[in-house]
């Protein structure tokens, strides 16, 4: 279900877990997480943390406002937390209440002074066109951290419906990736939906990116 299908009820805390696994692979096609200490400071259940772990992180450190069955190492506000290690890479989902939340200017403005101190690269999911908005530039256009975003091509199905009708999320999505060191412009890269099991030129579940955008960042 998307967030502004019919019926839909605003989730408590704009908790939208990143259960299709697809969607956090899609930023995996481009960057390489093997090796490394990540933060997911929004961890929720845990979809996105298995998935980082399955691709080869060194560590995966899992915090959240709130304790929701999946082990976490620590239990706070991202916003104002402070952590007992450094993390080479802040990987999340950042809270989705909607284009004009308090929350994603938050998670952005905390993460870009984290690796503007320690160094390595920040990568959130967000609305498509997040930073479309002129008073957003210091994020996007003037900020010369900024190294890519990174379209999803497929909505993110948040929740499946219980009555019987198919899922029809109607919001686009992308990452957007900032790294200290960048040089240059952003780069404009594309993430494929998994291929649906009928089509013949692809297995089901397998996350597909054009020839040569492997892993370019």
């Amino acid at each position: 279900m998307g967030k502004h299908e019919n019926g839909y009820q605003r989730s408590p805390r704009d908790f939208y877990p990143t259960r299709q696994a697809w969607v956090t692979q899609g930023l995996l096609a481009h960057i390489d997480v093997g090796g490394l200490n990540v933060l997911e400071p929004a961890a929720g259940e845990g979809h996105m943390a298995e998935v980082l772990k399955a691709a080869g992180a060194a560590s995966v450190f899992c915090n959240d406002i709130e304790d929701r069955g999946y082990p976490l190492d620590q239990i706070s506000d991202f916003t104002t937390a402070v952590f007992p290690k450094r993390f080479d890479a802040i990987i999340t989902n950042p809270p989705q209440g909607g284009r004009t939340s308090i929350l994603f200017k938050g998670f952005i403005e905390t993460g870009l002074a984290y690796i503007g101190d320690h160094g390595g690269t920040l990568a959130l999911l967000l609305p498509t066109d997040f930073d479309s908005a002129k008073t957003r530039g210091r994020f996007f256009a003037d900020c010369p951290l900024f190294a890519a975003k990174i379209v999803l091509m497929g909505r993110i199905v948040w929740f499946e419906r219980n009555d019987g009708d198919r899922a029809a999320p109607k919001e686009n999505h992308a990452w957007y990736v900032w790294r200290r060191g960048h040089r240059g412009p952003p780069n404009i890269l594309y993430a494929r939906e998994p291929i649906s099991p009928r089509r013949p030129n692809g297995r089901a579940g397998e996350a597909r990116t054009p020839p040569g955008a492997q892993r370019p960042l």
